[in-house]
């Protein structure tokens, strides 16, 4: 199975399936409560109640791969300074820093990525009213991660039967085969998947001033309210903490 149709399939585990205007104001708080964090046990805190809420949405290999690589940075970030000294403390306890700090955003924005469709998306954007000019290029987005992903597993499938791996040790050993053979057809893909998924929207018909009908319902449920509430807790106790 493709990981496009296992990404279709997803969405519909889990014990919640929030109104994508959810997702979005979800998004936007916790990207602010990440951005005031006023300790790293704020932080910890906000990225607890986001693997949690990728759980609920049934991405539990997902949810559990990401906490486990954020306690990783914030392992650094705490033993580095008693284990490191000179440049390299400085290098990698700073690099391991600054990823802990975007990190909590990439995982929030993953799970909505994975759990929100298209048509979902359009039609809560068509609710708010917002121009196609921004919601095209979202709705886009939301399909080309999915499929660079894909496009990035056949890549590595074939280069690991040529005995070229994509791992970080595999860059060190052979940085230049690994630039050559995994990068460099990934990036020529990354645009060619641009240029399909732009040529496939307009053929389904994304840019017609007509308004747009979805077969999906698009609505607030308690789950929403719950959910926006949590997050809205945090947002207003991160300005106060």
């Amino acid at each position: 199975m493709s990981l496009s149709m296992v990404y279709e399939e997803r969405k519909r585990e889990g014990f919640i399936n929030l109104d994508p205007r959810t997702k979005l104001f979800i998004l936007l708080a916790g990207n602010i409560g990440v951005l005031i964090a006023p300790s790293l046990i704020y932080e910890l805190f906000l990225a607890a109640i986001i693997v949690a809420f990728g759980i609920f949405h049934g991405q539990y290999k997902y949810s559990i791969k990401i906490s486990g690589i954020y306690l990783f940075l914030v392992a650094v970030q705490i033993l580095g300074p008693l284990f490191l000294d000179g440049i390299l403390r400085l290098i990698i306890v700073t690099f391991a820093v600054f990823v802990r700090k975007i990190f909590p955003c990439a995982m929030l924005g993953g799970i909505i990525i994975l759990t929100t469709r298209v048509n979902e998306f359009m039609a809560a954007m068509n609710k708010l009213h917002m121009p196609k000019k921004i919601v095209i290029p979202l709705a886009v987005t939301l399909r080309y991660f999915p499929m660079a992903g894909e496009e990035w597993n056949h890549i590595k499938d074939a280069m690991n039967i040529r005995g070229i791996s994509s791992s970080f040790l595999g860059f060190l050993v052979h940085p230049i085969m690994t630039i050559e053979y995994i990068y460099v057809p990934m990036m020529i893909s990354a645009s060619k998947i641009a240029d399909e998924l732009s040529a496939a929207a307009i053929t389904r018909g994304i840019d017609n001033p007509r308004p747009r009908t979805c077969m999906q319902r698009i609505s607030f449920g308690f789950a929403d309210l719950l959910w926006a509430l949590i997050f809205l807790t945090l947002l207003i106790a991160g300005f106060f903490i």
